[in-house]
């Protein structure tokens, strides 16, 4: 797709949206216009698919484009149950084949401070995280162990939510609801420019046209024949 022209991927975005209800389209372009790749998400070695799929869920909810699932080989794929569609809408890299250290580090070429999400252990309160420093890649580890110690080590920065009560720690899925809604606002608030930029949008805008229709692949061929050889139609 990147390498076709912005007004090439406008005329055929234009030709798929005819298939598409007004609604539908409202949706899309409302949509990406909130969506964000300054904050995403990094699962490591994570178990139940549940969990994942939760994660997945609650990302597309807050507007995050994209999540990184690292560490285990055999890692579970998204319960669509759980999820409710929401692998069509966010990006998911699965980077299981290598160590955790390469792809974390991979993330930080990328511009993404590291940030460890810990229980409390004299790390910085959640709150007092400053959005404004550079992009965000939150770090959330296995459901029993949490994260690993190479994680923790290449970490940037390490915060902890703060907690009241008897359990010293939160479900994987309510720990990233909490951070990505209190991050989220805080870009919100600020004077960042947090959302894609303009050929990331349309792009963006494409492939959600595209997931939204039963047969996107065949449509989007006849649209593309129909751009190389218009004197034919």
């Amino acid at each position: 797709m990147t390498d076709q022209s912005d007004q090439t991927l406008l005329e055929l975005m234009e030709g798929m949206k005819k298939h598409l209800t007004p609604e539908r389209w409202e949706k899309i372009e409302a949509g990406s216009a909130e969506r964000t790749r300054y904050l995403t998400v990094v699962m490591e070695n994570i178990y139940y698919t549940q969990n994942m799929s939760a994660v997945v869920r609650t990302c597309d909810c807050m507007g995050v484009q994209e999540v990184h699932v690292v560490g285990r080989k055999n890692s579970p794929r998204i319960n669509t149950n759980v999820a409710l569609g929401a692998g069509n809408w966010v990006d998911i890299h699965r980077d299981i084949h290598r160590p955790v250290t390469e792809a974390l580090k991979d993330l930080k070429g990328q511009g993404y401070r590291l940030v460890a999400t810990l229980p409390g252990d004299g790390s910085r309160s959640l709150y007092d995280l400053d959005v404004e420093s550079g992009k965000i890649a939150l770090l959330f580890g296995q459901e029993v162990c949490g994260l690993s110690e190479e994680a923790v080590a290449l970490a940037d920065e390490k915060v902890t939510i703060p907690m009241w009560g008897f359990s010293d720690s939160f479900n994987i899925s309510v720990s990233a609801g909490i951070c990505l809604y209190e991050l989220r606002k805080k870009l919100v608030q600020s004077n960042l420019e947090w959302k894609l930029p303009p050929r990331e949008l349309l792009e963006l805008r494409y492939r959600w046209v595209k997931n939204s229709l039963k047969h996107g692949d065949r449509i989007e061929k006849a649209y593309q024949l129909q751009l190389r050889h218009p004197n034919d139609q």
